[in-house]
């Protein structure tokens, strides 16, 4: 940080040599109490949640609605892993269901444990870049995650990547501002067990602590252990394969084609261009050594995502702050190291400037236009619902919309089954034909839709026979 000095009292002494000396009475360091950045940070902040606010108010189909639904569950005493099945660690899960049990079935308040996390993200971005560069690294690393697609889509859907990215983002500060190494582990320890994602970006971070500091690795990762391993091995006594299988071995079977996945990779990389490709300037940046740590997670995170059965756009959340923090300090020390008259420089500063701001403008429009539509025909599903049901009917089918549909209705799911991905099923991991016959002798409404589960012959063949 910038310090400035305080001179109470200024002396000058001749001595012998002939030469004057100053010797200063008292000497204060100040640090710089300009608050400038904060403004501009809260700023944006305000304009991003007037950006995001329409989602936040929009009941979407989609997973978060199994999540909300097993909060539901977890709130009114039913055990995750034993009661129902779900493929994460439990902390989002119980998030949710603290949020259901203060709040009820309500969307905003569900809604907004992720559009918090977002915030408090991007207040640690900002945090970190501003004391590990410059103010104006940290007013461009926040920038660029705020206004990202990515970010703006997925803080108002509650998928748990947002939490653990909000969990990295705050032990990587503890890590690299405050030197608080017990601490960033605690946090990273939190992260892993929202979402296990966030394990490879701290096991490249333990990599690099260990190579440099074998005092700081121990307290990082003692204090990292304590709690991944603590959760782990506690659900694991407790449940044994109905913790390992949903959780661990679901996630290494999955199936899906390569040429999906990587056409999934590029999209992100379009959709949020300004992100990656600031982040990418890292190649021409001077002083590069002291953003290794925060490069190599992100490479490696990169790569990482290639190897992966099934790639969804969220995933790349968790490197984001990354990312963010890269370009931050690639476009800031590009930008100060041109040699130009001021006239020019202030060129293109409004030029990069109207670019951000065309993107941004463009981004948000899609979403409020498309992107934040909601469950277009939601009411008349509810209505349909109480119409054709009675007192003792459940719901089953569709993971994306059944589970919001007895949310809205007050229905009861059939087997407490909300995740009914069909990867779930063709997995193998939970077998289809047991479900259905769990399911036979019982007042359903059957929800499907044309692709997802009904994409399963078992699927297809039980609701054409019954």
């Amino acid at each position: 940080p910038k310090l400035f000095v305080n001179l109470e009292h200024l002396y000058t002494f001749p001595f012998d040599d002939g030469k004057d000396y100053i010797l200063f009475g008292k000497i204060h360091f100040m640090p710089d109490k300009s608050r400038l950045p904060y403004f501009i940070f809260f700023a944006f902040a305000a304009i991003f949640i007037s950006v995001v606010f329409k989602g936040l108010l929009t009941m979407q189909p989609g997973d978060e609605n199994v999540y909300f639904y097993m909060g539901k569950l977890i709130a009114e005493g039913k055990m995750p892993y034993r009661d129902l099945f779900y493929a994460h660690p439990p902390l989002h899960a119980y998030l949710l269901a603290l949020a259901y049990k203060t709040f009820g079935f309500n969307i905003i308040a569900l809604k907004s444990i992720t559009l918090i996390s977002a915030l408090i993200a991007s207040f640690f971005i900002f945090k970190t870049a501003k004391q590990k560069f410059g103010n104006l690294e940290a007013i461009i690393s926040s920038m660029l995650f705020m206004f990202s697609y990515g970010i703006m889509f997925n803080s108002v859907f509650s998928f748990g990547i947002m939490e653990a990215t909000m969990l990295i983002a705050i032990g990587f500060y503890f890590l690299l501002n405050k030197q608080k190494s017990y601490l960033a582990g605690l946090f990273f320890g939190l992260a892993a067990i929202t979402r296990l994602l966030a394990l490879i970006p701290i096991f490249i971070i333990l990599f690099i602590i260990l190579l440099s500091d074998r005092k700081k690795f121990i307290q990082l990762s003692s204090s990292f252990l304590a709690i991944f391993l603590a959760v782990n091995l506690s659900f694991l006594l407790l449940f044994g394969n109905d913790y390992a299988n949903p959780v661990y071995k679901f996630h290494l079977i999955k199936k899906i084609g390569a040429e999906q996945n990587l056409k999934e990779y590029f999209d992100i990389i379009k959709l949020n261009w300004i992100l990656f490709l600031s982040a990418f300037a890292f190649v021409f940046a001077k002083g590069k050594k002291q953003l290794y740590i925060i490069a190599a997670p992100s490479l490696a995170y990169l790569a990482f995502l290639f190897a992966l059965h099934k790639l969804f756009g969220f995933y790349f959340l968790i490197i984001f702050p990354f990312l963010a923090m890269i370009g931050g300090y690639s476009l800031a020390n590009l930008y100060n190291r041109l040699k130009i008259s001021k006239k020019y420089k202030l060129g293109i500063f409004f030029i990069l400037i109207s670019v951000f701001l065309w993107n941004l403008f463009s981004d948000a429009l899609f979403l409020h236009s498309i992107g934040y539509t909601g469950f277009e025909r939601g009411s008349d599903l509810a209505n349909f619902v109480n119409s054709n049901s009675g007192k003792n009917t459940m719901l089953f089918g569709d993971a994306s919309v059944a589970p919001l549909l007895a949310l809205m209705t007050n229905k009861k799911l059939a087997l407490d089954f909300a995740d009914t991905n069909d990867q779930v099923f063709s997995s193998g991991i939970i077998d289809a034909n047991e479900v259905l016959a769990g399911i036979k002798n019982h007042e359903i409404l059957f929800i499907v839709r044309d692709k997802g589960l009904s994409s399963l012959e078992e699927i297809r063949n039980f609701v054409n026979n019954n």
